[in-house]
């Protein structure tokens, strides 16, 4: 009787903790939206492997000591995701064409990591 006992209550913390944690990763995706203070924003996925090379392309030539843009992560962050919506729709381009790395640049669309580094580097100079 007692093995019954305790099996339902790890059962019952098992499942508590797995609604708890289930519930938690909803409320970051629907975490409030950067605030956007640029005409320059870098739309990117935190495990997005492009995207990682886009940022240390920023790092390694000292982008943003330049260059004023914002950040906003939006694989996890869906009012980020809605921004990037308006942002491509701004630019007319196709729901299958959106995707990160992203740049809205000055009411310009820049999608990929050839054109986003390719905007960066006419900014610097290099």
């Amino acid at each position: 009787m007692t093995k019954k006992i305790v099996s339902g209550i790890v059962l019952f913390l098992v499942l508590t903790m797995g609604l708890y944690f289930w519930s938690s990763k909803d409320e970051a995706k629907k975490a409030v939206e950067t605030p956007v203070t640029s005409d320059v924003i870098f739309f990117f996925g935190r495990e997005c492997s492009h995207c990682k090379d886009v940022e240390k392309f920023v790092s390694d030539n000292k982008i943003a000591e330049k260059v004023t843009f914002d950040s906003l992560e939006v694989w996890h962050n869906d009012a980020n995701a809605k921004i990037l919506t308006q942002k491509a729709q701004e630019c007319k381009l196709a729901q299958d064409k959106i995707g990160v790395p992203f740049l809205f640049a000055r009411g310009k669309c820049f999608v990929g990591t050839p054109e986003v580094e390719g905007f960066f580097k006419q900014e610097m100079g290099i």
